[in-house]
């Protein structure tokens, strides 16, 4: 079923102030509170501080985590930062390189609108394939939200044998063993179950919720989509739970790799995506390659469809959508979906994979609407 959207004009409005001991955890925000970061002045109030990556344990499939242990990976040597972004601290800017001596600059900085230059907009890149930025709430984000952005001018990919890609000759490794150049894409919006950084992309594909990406391959140039993860489905060490697609005859489909419409490069898209009581709702507009100017719109039941770790708490838990199958490495059990587990949700923007995709992508007017 799919909902209808009225859109109104963008206004930056803020309903409540935002007071300092709350302004860290937004399930403690009033109704209705609304935050907006338009990019407008210079949104980094300081370029953060680069470590050297200590590889973090972050679950089996993190860089340290029992799947690469059990095939002696040896980690390259990497640099982290962690950024705060805009106003009342709930952005965060993650960034991942191998480069030595790194600057900020060339991985998220503000620039011109390209069809307004009185308007401000933040430019996530990576210059390499082994660069990874994202943008994320900084805390979990609350049970009911509405987060809306506009997102285009993509450079990630494209129909020449290079992929949007320097060289030709970059590869996965080593947390693949094959090339990168086929494969280049983004994240439009991700739904995360815990916070996000950039990791290899075996890790992305077991954290996602609700996705809507951009995965330029042979074929399937400038592709938008739109997917939610099912979370009874059988768990691949690759690619994680299965799809269940929205596809251009905007229905759901439990389908695999297909593309809802194709974006252009000169454009900007308003996306948007809620969470209610029983559904995960989203949209897309502008112009599209097939559909022309139009509203991709839908929703789906996360509750009845079992949509990969969706409830927030033990209590919001169908017992219906329990999975105890589990992946065993080193001798250490790691069960799909217990019973009485619980899982947040964080919002993500950007390219988050240390070992695929490179280019850059412009980002402005992201709100957080608490419902």
């Amino acid at each position: 079923m799919i909902k209808r959207i009225v859109f109104f004009s963008y206004v930056t409005l803020l309903l409540f102030g935002c007071s300092e001991s709350s302004k860290n955890d937004l399930n403690t925000l009033k109704v209705s509170q609304e935050f907006v970061e338009n990019f407008e002045g210079y949104p980094i109030e300081n370029g953060g501080v680069w470590v050297e990556d200590i590889a973090e344990y972050d679950g089996p499939y993190s860089e340290s985590g029992e799947y690469y242990q059990q095939n002696n990976t040896i980690i390259p040597k990497a640099y982290r930062n962690s950024i705060a972004i805009g106003k009342y601290d709930w952005l965060t800017a993650e960034i991942y390189t191998r480069k030595e001596n790194p600057i900020v600059l060339d991985y998220i900085d503000t620039v011109p609108d390209p069809l307004n230059s009185k308007n401000q907009v933040i430019k996530i890149s990576t210059p390499e394939h082994t660069d990874g930025v994202i943008l994320r709430s900084k805390e979990p984000l609350p049970k009911y939200y509405k987060i809306s952005l506009k997102i285009g001018f993509a450079s990630y990919g494209n129909e020449s044998p290079l992929n949007g890609y320097s060289v030709g000759d970059e590869m996965a490794t080593p947390w693949r063993e094959l090339s990168s150049v086929g494969h280049n894409g983004f994240y439009w919006l991700a739904i995360f179950d815990t916070k996000p950084k950039p990791h290899n992309n075996i890790w992305s594909h077991h954290h996602r919720k609700f996705v809507i990406d951009s995965w330029n391959r042979a074929g399937a140039n400038n592709s938008i989509n739109v997917i939610a993860l099912d979370g009874v489905s059988e768990t691949s060490e690759l690619f994680g739970k299965k799809f269940i697609s929205y596809v251009e005859q905007r229905e759901w489909d439990r389908k695999q790799n297909v593309p809802l419409d194709y974006y252009l490069n000169d454009q900007w898209y308003k996306v948007t995506f809620t969470r209610t009581e029983s559904f995960y709702e989203f949209s897309i507009s502008g112009l599209f390659k097939n559909a022309g100017e139009t509203t991709y719109q839908g929703r789906i039941n996360y509750k009845d469809e079992c949509i990969f770790h969706y409830n927030q708490s033990k209590e919001e838990q169908d017992t219906a959508c329990v999975d105890h199958r589990s992946k065993e490495y080193l001798g250490k059990e790691f069960p799909s979906w217990p019973i009485n587990s619980s899982f947040p949700d964080y919002f993500m923007v950007g390219e988050p994979h240390i070992n695929y995709y490179e280019g850059s992508v412009l980002v402005d007017d992201i709100t957080l609407e608490i419902l």
